[in-house]
């Protein structure tokens, strides 16, 4: 399925310093969602910095779709099989990988590694579990959510450790603990440290919950439920971090996988930059290419300049989920009219249809945040303090 030896030559060039964060993750199984669509969502927390997205073709000729920070390793992604892998930190240990050349995997190249060669989630977990089995995790201990249109898998990963779990039903939020039996065996994670970890899963997954639509799970309940302010108190723990002077809430990207064209009408919603400060994008699997916007940084930096204007729980708020709103029922519609494409065979006329689709979206979320941005140089925070 994969070339190791590839991996580990290409080890040496990811090196220490791509290395897992901070974060908060869930994965809900179509059986949940209200589009029965399964659905995996990252909220990634690291220090400010850039952030930007783009599409790749691997070596075997797949698509992939690459978000982070390393302009040649994904902190999380998807591929054209439907295939979306995101990773948090796991529990500390006392085993390390002993470095001084020796062959080791940082957790973004393992990402890459899945997206450009695995088919399936289960392929996925087979290969990150030879990675941990066989001693050659470099960096942070982790945990992985990956899904395909049809499976979804939790794996808790070390140096010389990995275990996994079929999500087969229902939700799971993980932020930066293991969950797994078997970890307790070799971790060092305190039980005081950890509980922020588990409040803050807490506490998202009700916030799911109580965002569902008639008992089922949505794309827009996953929006609105990122962008709630974690606090300092237990029962205040939330995926959007504002932390000062550590890490923050650097964006988030919800994939939500369609069974039956994947390559086309699988979804990334990516808030690109910090989730409160920017809107979500819908970008299809189809897509040729990423505007330029999205690739060279300067879309996510909008967004962090938003936030140092503004602060916390901004009122565009409500302007930028009005948009989304919009997005959501236009994407749904163009789903439907390609999906009727692609099962005549006009394959190239549903692409053209969904990347569109996208072009016109992109145009005015731009419109929007530009001018939302020149607002706030213009009038400072008080015009947009919550309403």
């Amino acid at each position: 399925m994969f070339e190791l030896k590839n991996c580990l030559t290409a080890a040496a060039l990811a090196g220490v310093a791509i290395s897992a964060d901070a974060c908060t993750s869930w994965a809900i199984h179509r059986s949940c969602t209200k589009s029965k669509r399964m659905i995996i969502q990252k909220c990634r927390d690291s220090f400010p910095g850039r952030i930007d997205a783009d599409i790749r073709i691997a070596p075997n000729g797949w698509r992939w779709m690459r978000i982070g920070s390393n302009q040649h390793y994904p902190n999380f992604g998807m591929n054209e099989k439907g295939v979306a892998i995101t990773m948090n930190d796991g529990d500390q240990t006392d085993i390390k990988h002993p470095g001084k050349g020796r062959a080791g995997m940082s957790a973004a190249l393992t990402i890459r590694m899945v997206v450009t060669n695995c088919e399936t989630a289960a392929q996925a977990v087979e290969m990150i579990k030879h990675v941990g089995r066989n001693g050659l995790k470099l960096g942070s201990n982790a945990s992985y959510l990956i899904a395909d249109p049809n499976r979804a898998f939790l794996v808790d990963l070390a140096h010389g450790y990995a275990e996994a779990k079929e999500i087969t039903g229902g939700t799971i939020v993980i932020s930066n603990t293991w969950h797994l039996p078997g970890g307790e065996e070799i971790s060092t994670k305190s039980a005081s440290f950890g509980r922020g970890d588990r409040a803050r899963e807490a506490n998202t997954r009700m916030a799911l919950q109580n965002s569902r639509d008639n008992g089922k799970y949505t794309v827009r309940g996953c929006m609105d439920v990122s962008r709630i302010a974690c606090g300092k108190a237990f029962r205040d723990k939330y995926p959007y971090r504002v932390g000062k002077g550590g890490g923050n809430s650097l964006g988030c990207s919800c994939f939500e996988l369609d069974a039956e064209y994947p390559a086309y009408l699988s979804y990334a919603w990516l808030a690109l930059g910090p989730q409160q400060h920017t809107i979500y994008l819908p970008i299809p699997m189809s897509l040729d290419q990423m505007p330029e916007k999205l690739r060279d940084g300067s879309w996510a930096m909008l967004s962090y300049d938003l936030r140092e204007k503004v602060g916390t729980n901004p009122g565009y708020l409500a302007e930028f989920s009005k948009l989304e709103d919009k997005f959501i029922a236009e994407v749904e519609a163009a789903r439907q009219k390609a999906r009727g494409l692609l099962k005549e065979g006009r394959n190239d006329e549903a692409a053209k249809l969904l990347n569109d689709t996208f072009g016109r979206h992109f145009a005015e979320a731009d419109a929007l945040l530009t001018k939302v941005h020149a607002e706030a140089g213009a009038a400072g925070a008080a015009k947009f303090e919550k309403r």
